[in-house]
């Protein structure tokens, strides 16, 4: 057996099992203090918190949730402001008018069909239109707002700026383009722009 020096002997407890003999240190003392901060921590904690007058999870949900209402609100406002010289930079880049086909076939196919020829929804590349009338500036705030008694959403939530302008560069880009057995014409016609 080993020699003990004087410390470990001050430690040893005074029981052995089977020649095993244990030593008993003391925790380190930053562990000691972590321990007893923890739950000093808790219990004001609790108190102010549960106990007390602290605001509740409640509470604080419904002021971030208020917050970002104001947030939404005010991106909302000043996305719904067409800005013609972002769309005329989007409707000059290839990429893009590949963007806006890529989105428009991910999210609006469904109801326009492919190359916005018309099913559910209206045909897109005719003159005729149920609620612009064909420009960018009008077909853009749509796109945005919807019309869902018509059953169209509102994408401006849905959707990155970016997004909806490139769609709408997209829908401009492919105005009058041949259409295999196209949706029949819906709306007033407006004369296309050139």
């Amino acid at each position: 057996m080993n020699e003990m020096n004087e410390e470990d002997k001050a430690v040893l407890l005074d029981h052995d099992y089977d020649g095993i003999q244990e030593l008993d240190h003391p925790l380190p003392r930053w562990w000691v203090m972590s321990f007893w901060g923890g739950i000093i921590f808790a219990i004001i904690y609790f108190s102010y918190y549960v106990v007390g007058s602290g605001p509740s999870l409640q509470y604080e949900y419904g002021l971030d949730l208020k917050h970002l209402k104001e947030v939404k609100k005010e991106y909302l406002k000043n996305l719904s402001q067409f800005n013609s010289d972002t769309y005329h930079s989007y409707s000059q880049s290839p990429e893009m008018l590949k963007v806006g086909e890529s989105n428009f076939n991910k999210h609006c196919v469904a109801c326009h069909r492919d190359k916005a020829a018309g099913d559910i929804g209206p045909n897109l590349t005719d003159e005729y239109w149920l609620y612009a009338e064909g420009t960018p500036e009008t077909i853009f705030p749509f796109i945005l707002t919807g019309n869902p008694s018509g059953g169209m959403p509102a994408w401006a939530e849905m959707l990155k700026e970016d997004e909806l302008y490139a769609i709408t560069a997209y829908l401009m880009s492919i105005q009058g383009i041949e259409q295999e057995n196209p949706k029949a014409p819906q709306g007033e016609r407006f004369e296309r722009i050139k």
